[in-house]
């Protein structure tokens, strides 16, 4: 079990909390509406890909480079963020 605390102050953040593998459904949208929480009460997952900032237009990072990403499709822009991104 893992607590999180913040940096700065070491404020407790969290209960005890289990790891636990990144919902399949972490990545799904419909449309406008909410979408129930991805994670389980006392669970946490880590996201693998990269997210956030930097982000870069289709248009500079190629198709080459995207696919390494996993991304096979143009979009408007990729994240060159750190992966590891913590889901509580």
């Amino acid at each position: 079990m893992v607590v999180f605390a913040c940096v700065r102050c070491d404020a407790v953040l969290t209960r005890p909390v289990e790891r636990v593998a990144l919902p399949v459904r972490a990545r799904q949208t419909y449309g406008h509406d909410l979408l129930p929480a991805l994670m389980e009460s006392g669970t946490y997952a880590v996201d693998p890909e990269p997210s956030g900032p930097p982000f870069r237009p289709w248009s500079e990072v190629g198709a080459e480079a995207a696919a390494e990403r996993g991304v096979f499709a143009p979009v408007h822009r990729l994240s060159f963020g750190a992966p590891g991104a913590v889901v509580v």
